[in-house]
């Protein structure tokens, strides 16, 4: 297993890429095990699949050329022959790969709970200079928060044709991967009208909530058969409210990561404990102060010895954002990678993560082409 993957995954020399673009497959109606995939093949030939409109997972080039003869309808014995001539590489060695890879993307078409961006083995792209598009957007669909104690107010923003539009022109572009946040984005009624949307386009989708809906096991059903994948919630030890709705959340189909928020004195090590016991999927760390980092190292001793992953690039609610700037982000490997994930706001303008302050243009009246050449000129 270890060899295949390093063969399958690891960088190799470049041969002709495929045609860059954008590749769909949807399963017979009678299929037994329906599923989807949509592939986006880079101008270096390397690529993003999106499984069941579930998961992302990073090719790199012999990789995403499986998928697309899998997309193609190509069998087992083709694919083999059309890969060993185009890399010169012994068919035998190729057919045991196909075969492998086929049986891994069936085993994570049928696995529940699924991680959003799945690394078996699979190489995450970082260092690549000539992306189509990015591969996340985070769309804010409300600056507007819940306050304790008072009345929902209404979130304000675009309407949902709005959304929808702009949903669309990220879909074609090939972003694969979406997550709303705000705000509180479950004020928004029209939520699991947009989720929707995007699971009928196959997209991935995301949320940050820590809303009081939460709590509505019939609320959060919902949201899931609407589409969405996964889930994250910042959450303060002692908010017993969040806890009782992390209790609902947990036992459902939903992979969820906790943002734990850490204070000099948490027991984080007791509370990352004991979410790991309710059944998180997922943990991001977050020390509220430099002096509450020791904290932090024990609970991520405790997370990793229970083999759960650590995630740092979620959007934290704006609230906390604005409360712990220098810890929301972490700028990425190389200059060009500033661009894998995009930023929408409320009123459809695209930007950068803050951290680069780069205007790209609005999502709703820009054409993509207009707003993807911008990149460099911001």
């Amino acid at each position: 297993m270890i060899d295949f993957f390093k063969r399958l995954f690891s960088k190799e020399p470049a041969y002709l890429p495929l045609e860059s673009g954008f590749h769909s497959y949807h399963s017979p109606k009678d299929d037994p095990e329906p599923y989807r995939l949509h592939l986006r093949i880079e101008p270096n030939g390397e690529g993003v699949l999106i499984v069941n409109a579930s998961s992302v997972l990073h090719l790199n080039q012999t990789a995403a050329e499986f998928a697309y003869y899998l997309i193609k309808g190509k069998q087992d014995d083709e694919i083999t022959r059309l890969v060993s001539e185009r890399f010169s590489a012994p068919t035998e060695t190729i057919a045991a790969d196909v075969a492998l890879f086929r049986q891994q993307l069936h085993s994570l078409i049928q696995k529940t709970d699924q991680e959003p961006i799945a690394n078996f083995g699979f190489e995450p792209h970082t260092q690549i200079q000539d992306i189509s598009a990015p591969y996340r957007l985070d769309c804010c669909l409300t600056v507007t928060s819940e306050v304790p104690g008072e009345p929902l107010p209404q979130a304000g923003g675009l309407e949902t044709q709005a959304w929808k539009k702009m949903i669309q022109k990220a879909f074609d572009a090939g972003i694969p991967h979406l997550i709303f946040w705000g705000g509180e984005p479950t004020l928004r009624p029209d939520l699991p009208e947009i989720l929707v949307h995007c699971e009928e386009l196959g997209l991935v989708t995301g949320l940050v909530s820590r809303g009081s809906q939460l709590k509505d096991e019939n609320y959060v059903r919902t949201l899931i058969e609407s589409g969405l994948d996964h889930l994250y919630v910042p959450y303060q030890p002692g908010d017993d409210a969040l806890l009782s709705a992390l209790r609902v959340i947990l036992p459902l189909d939903l992979y969820t990561c906790v943002g734990l928020l850490i204070q000099p004195d948490t027991d984080a090590q007791s509370e990352a404990a004991g979410l790991i016991e309710l059944g998180v999927n997922a943990f991001t760390l977050i020390p509220l102060s430099a002096d509450a980092a020791p904290a932090a190292a024990r609970a991520e001793q405790t997370v990793l010895e229970h083999g759960l992953p650590i995630i740092n690039d979620l959007p934290l609610p704006l609230d906390l954002r604005a409360a712990l700037p220098e810890l929301s982000f972490a700028p990425p490997p190389s200059l060009e990678a500033e661009f894998i994930t995009l930023e929408l706001a409320p009123d459809g303008e695209l930007r950068t993560l803050p951290v680069f302050n780069k205007r790209l243009g609005n999502l709703l009246t820009d054409s993509w082409r207009e707003i993807w050449t911008r990149r460099y000129q911001a």
